[in-house]
């Protein structure tokens, strides 16, 4: 599969710059743009629960990261990547930079995607629009495997792309010459791969099949030979993936759709903040959803109404409309049909269908005057990044690492900790471990009671309360009437949107009073201090 592009609008006059080495200079700006957004304060947001989850899981023998994987609905190959990088470090930027690079890669997906349909003009601006996204830096930020299997979807987007470009090419025989072997290799491998690293893939792997049916209509004679290269792929998708589904049918022991528990019920404000926060360019908060003010606030509105622009100028090549439409659309269709039986529906399920969106988007350059494109690419790139700027700043995980500081520079010998999710203690320690300290299990509890008893024999307790999850079994307003019989707190500290730290100090001791006389013969009347 060929780099170059055959646009004439993207031939330069005068010979100045090849249009293979404008690509790969273009694609390289693509990426390097991705690359920085996501290793730019890499370490800046703490570890979450998930994250966690990944360290501990990672951490284990091969075996082991195997079955915890399966046990907990998971398939494994992101964790066994992830188990190469542990032994070298825990640090926040360490294990999050292989995500930070397959987000960088996904961006060039989407580029070289979006330029093989309407060139490099196109390319750019849907790639940039895939760096600069505040939810795919997010999560090119995070250590589990959303910006992996992004960036594996983008790749097969683009093998389907080439081969809805040529059908009648790509119904050859894979060993004749003119075959698309390079296309269909990489939707294969690049869907192979993506299936085997996270279960939402499946999703792509619908919207690819009902694109083939649309392809082939377009094959004409052809028909046959495309079906019978279509089948092998799936033939050898199925083959390498199926495994993996029985294996966590067994070790979940049929219970499939349990892991999905602390999924959010749906409601019109959780499709908004999804669609919001995906295609739209909004900040948004990873654990609660709840969407920031936008500092460009018509932003989303231009990139809607360029991918507008995009799906009306790709309307007339229709095989290449079709694959690219439902690679779209198929997602957030699913998601919003099965949330109706199981809640499904987040922001990281979707996260994949930007690709196709934001292609769309880039594509919507091309009904601008020739004149009028690089500016137009230029405008709206600078305004994305205007608009990124402040997903740095904001707090778009709970603040666990500033709890952790607040323990460690006010604990005494002797304290108790009460917090309202033992999540909550793992958390904290993996902060406090990095000062040598950590909570053993007898020095914090979920008990009050145990709580209240404490503090009644005259130790402290530091109540500490906040999010570890999409779905938290007690609120913030639920933990304080649980706590209720402490008393008042002596001190109270929020540290980021949604973390409290409270210390409850035991009540001053009741002084002692002699009823003696003064030469100790006989009691007096009055109780004098002794």
């Amino acid at each position: 599969m060929s780099l170059s592009l055959t646009h004439r609008a993207d031939i330069q006059p005068g010979g100045r710059m090849p249009p293979r080495v404008a690509t790969l200079l273009s694609g390289l700006i693509v990426f390097l743009a991705g690359l920085w957004a996501r290793l730019y304060h890499i370490s800046g947001k703490p570890f979450w629960m998930d994250e966690i989850t990944t360290i501990q899981r990672s951490s284990q023998p091969l075996l082991g990261v195997l079955l915890d994987s399966l046990r907990f609905h998971h398939l494994p190959a992101y964790f066994v990547l992830t188990s190469w990088v542990v032994p070298f470090g825990q640090t926040e930027a360490l294990l999050r930079w292989p995500s930070a690079v397959f987000g960088a890669l996904a961006c060039c997906a989407v580029f070289l995607v979006a330029a093989r349909l309407g060139g490099r003009r196109a390319g750019v601006l849907a790639g940039l629009l895939m760096a600069l996204s505040p939810l795919q830096v997010q999560y090119g930020q995070e250590a589990r495997s959303y910006a992996l299997v992004t960036c594996l979807i983008g790749l097969g987007l683009l093998g389907l792309i080439e081969l809805a470009r040529d059908p009648a090419a790509a119904a050859l025989d894979l060993r004749a010459p003119g075959a698309r072997r390079r296309a269909w290799a990489t939707y294969t491998l690049a869907t192979l791969a993506a299936a085997n690293v996270l279960s939402v893939a499946l999703m792509w792997w619908l919207a690819a099949n009902l694109a083939a049916l649309a392809i082939a209509r377009h094959a004409g004679a052809a028909r046959r030979g495309f079906l019978r290269n279509w089948a092998l792929a799936q033939a050898v998708i199925a083959g390498f993936t199926v495994p993996w589904f029985v294996a966590m049918y067994v070790c979940v022991h049929g219970a499939m759709a349990k892991g999905l528990d602390w999924v959010p019920p749906l409601s019109a404000e959780r499709v908004w903040s999804t669609v919001a926060s995906v295609y739209l360019l909004r900040h948004s908060s990873l654990i609660s959803g709840e969407l920031f003010r936008s500092t460009v606030p018509y932003l989303g509105g231009v990139v809607t109404l360029l991918g507008f622009c995009g799906a009306f100028w790709l309307a007339r090549r229709r095989a290449a409309m079709a694959a690219l439409g439902l690679a779209f659309v198929v997602l957030p269709a699913t998601l919003l049909a099965v949330s109706v039986v199981q809640p499904v529906w987040m922001p990281r399920y979707a996260l994949w269908s930007a690709a196709p969106f934001f292609v769309f988007a880039g594509l919507g350059v091309r009904l601008l005057p020739r004149r009028a494109q690089w500016p137009a690419v230029a405008v709206v790139a600078a305004l994305a990044l205007l608009n990124l700027r402040p997903y740095y700043r904001v707090d778009t995980k709970p603040r666990w690492d500033l709890a952790a500081a607040v323990l460690r520079d006010g604990m005494q010998a002797g304290d108790l900790v009460l917090s309202n999710d033992p999540w909550a203690v793992r958390l904290m320690n993996i902060y406090l471990a990095r000062s040598g300290e950590v909570l053993p299990p007898e020095r914090w509890t979920t008990d009050v009671q145990r709580a209240t008893a404490h503090l009644a024999a005259g130790g402290r307790v530091w109540a500490v309360q906040g999010r570890v999850g999409q779905v938290d079994h007690e609120t913030q307003d639920q933990f304080m009437a649980r706590i209720l019989p402490l008393g008042l707190p002596t001190l109270r500290t929020q540290k980021g949107l949604d973390v409290i730290v409270m210390r409850f100090d035991p009540p001053p001791r009741t002084p002692q009073f002699s009823c003696l006389r003064r030469d100790g013969t006989a009691p007096e009347s009055v109780c004098d201090p002794g």
